[in-house]
């Protein structure tokens, strides 16, 4: 077991905290227990659904220890969330995500130092970073949090290749890491094996709560017109619902249907700008908005807790997502629903997009090739830089794929041939190499007569670093002219100066053009002839068969005549032999025994 952290405290002494810094006047099932073995050094691993109060075994502890909490979180919005959350409780917290550049990141590990940050979020991505992780390794972490831990296992119903990387920041302590707590709502006996596995915990403390919700009604209506079904669930409710649907098209289909039958309803998918996104969750979680139409990219993180029913439109491909999204209903404890659609026809679509999923052997070995013939680089070399690649720049290069372009860079990622960054691509992107020794840049601003010329050389050593120095480092030039007082004429004469002079290297890639979608790729490794290229296909065609079978679980889950709650508690390794007594099955039981 790792060593203990010294940190005892007694039931009454956290139910105090738990009373003056969150307004509680009690713990829910196993938070406390959680709460302490953290406390007190010791790795912990909890299973609690969706408005279980998963957060606070990580809040709380970030509250009372010394040091600073490293809280581990996958998407972007739901840091903010924690964020604004943490800091309305009085604990001090920043996010880290993958799109925040140099300047601010150091101003941020100089803040944490002084002890003016508790709690530091960060995007999994953002560790894989060598620098990231040097700087980290000044911090007195006092523990390591990982939220939505089901993303790190193979098995999981929403596998991110990041996440397996996690482990490397444990480097950082050479040998005397803190402990680590990871969260999930979402994960079966096979899975949670999987993640001590994956994260090397060490010994933890199991702690799994349950999956029953008494307060919610599931039910599945089957071999039905699902429009006029979707009507008549949301006329006969009173509050917010939330409709999933598997595809933005679908998404967008049934907005309009709603609205021809008066109900008002707003769209939500990932192909959506990110402003509009965020207003339409805003417009919702005020109540401005009381019926959301969404794909699986809405609601991780979402806490609105009067919402009356959640509706499946489109069969779910896992019943891990199906309990994560239906677990959205309810959560202020009253009576709610979590309705399934399901027709016959829905599970050949599934099927078919889950083989595609796989890319072939020749797909991935295509792809590899053309991204090194697009940076010209060679057999046996290193492409260092990153690059902005649009998808027709690509495919005018291989033939058609079956697979999805998307799906191929993922795999290849996984086998760690590239890293795809995933930003979004919004203006021109440039970056620079310092050329000149640190000594010739002081000369610079010493003797130079430019106006603007010191600002634009200390902009570039405070927002690029020494990393400046041994590679080519991307630019926020936004950002930049934000945080210093420089004119953008100023800064683009500096540089123009300083590239003729020899001192830098400064590049901008245009932007992408539009309708095009656009990816920022890092090569990693030596170019290897593309058929000597080692793939585990045998290992994806595994997967490819273990995502069939979760599928048939949900079909199974629709089909049964059996409790949906007991369905989905076995499943989840939580045996019952005591039907709910409230889903549809059971109704109609006992309407039937009457």
């Amino acid at each position: 077991m790792i060593a203990s952290s010294g940190y005892r405290h007694s039931s009454e002494e956290l139910r105090e905290v738990l009373r003056a810094r969150f307004g509680l006047e009690q713990f829910r099932a196993q938070q406390e227990e959680a709460i302490s073995s953290l406390l007190y050094g010791r790795d912990v691993l909890v299973v609690m659904p969706t408005g279980g109060g998963k957060s606070l075994c990580y809040q709380l502890p970030a509250a009372i220890l010394p040091g600073v909490a490293l809280i581990v979180s996958p998407l972007i919005a739901l840091m903010k969330d924690q964020v604004d959350r943490l800091n309305k409780l009085d604990i001090p917290a920043v996010a880290l995500n993958s799109t925040l550049y140099y300047s601010k990141m150091k101003q941020v590990f100089e803040r944490a130092e002084k002890g003016l940050i508790k709690a530091l979020l960060v995007s999994p991505e953002r560790l894989e970073s060598a620098k990231f992780r040097e700087e980290l390794s000044r911090l007195p972490i006092s523990f390591i949090a990982i939220d939505e831990a089901h993303c790190i296992s193979e098995w999981g119903h929403d596998f991110r290749t990041s996440y397996r990387r996690l482990t490397q920041v444990y480097d950082i302590f050479e040998g005397k890491r803190p402990p680590v707590i990871a969260l999930t709502a979402t994960a079966t006996p096979e899975v949670r094996k999987d993640i001590i596995k994956q994260l090397e915990l060490d010994s933890p403390l199991e702690i799994v709560t349950g999956f029953a919700r008494e307060n919610v009604q599931y039910g599945v209506l089957t071999s039905c017109d699902k429009d006029l079904r979707t009507v008549d669930i949301l006329r006969g409710l009173d509050g917010s619902a939330i409709i999933y649907a598997s595809t933005r098209k679908n998404v967008e289909a049934l907005v309009p249907k709603l609205g021809s039958q008066g109900i008002k309803a707003v769209a939500y998918h990932a192909g959506q700008p990110t402003e509009l996104r965020r207003r339409i969750q805003d417009q919702f979680l005020k109540g401005d908005a009381k019926v959301i139409v969404a794909t699986s990219a809405f609601g991780m993180g979402i806490d609105k807790a009067d919402v009356r029913a959640v509706i499946h439109y489109d069969l779910p491909s896992t019943l891990e997502g199906y309990y994560q999204e239906s677990g959205r209903a309810g959560r202020d404890g009253n009576k709610a629903f979590a309705v399934l659609l399901y027709n016959e026809g829905d599970t050949r679509s599934h099927e078919y997009l889950i083989r595609l999923s796989t890319p072939s052997d020749a797909e991935l070995r295509n792809v590899y090739g053309a991204l090194h013939d697009i940076v010209q680089n060679t057999l046996g070399n290193v492409h260092e830089s990153s690059f902005i690649v649009d998808e027709s720049n690509i495919m005018r290069r291989i033939v058609q794929p079956q697979a999805s372009l998307e799906r191929i860079l993922d795999v290849l990622e996984e086998e760690g041939y590239l890293y795809n960054h995933r930003w979004q691509i919004s203006h021109q992107r440039s970056s620079v190499r310092f050329l000149a020794a640190r000594g010739r840049f002081e000369e610079i601003s010493f003797r130079t007569q430019k106006r603007g010329m010191k600002t634009a050389v200390d902009a570039l050593m405070r927002s690029v670093g020494a990393d400046g120095f041994s590679r080519e480092v991307d630019l926020d030039e936004d950002q930049i002219l934000e945080d210093f007082p420089l004119s953008t004429t100023d800064w683009k004469d500096s540089l123009r100066i300083l590239e003729s002079m020899g001192a830098i290297q400064y590049r901008v890639q245009p932007k992408v053009r539009a309708g095009n979608k656009a990816f920022v790729i890092t090569l990693l490794g030596e170019r290897v002839p593309t058929n000597k290229l080692p793939l585990r296909m045998k290992f994806y065609e595994q997967r490819r068969e273990k995502a069939i079978e979760k599928l048939s679980k949900v079909v199974d889950y629709a089909t049964s005549w059996d409790c949906r709650t007991r369905t989905i508690l076995n499943y989840f390794g939580d045996p019952s032999s005591t039907a709910c007594g409230s889903c549809d099955v059971c109704r109609a039981g006992s309407r039937e025994a009457t």
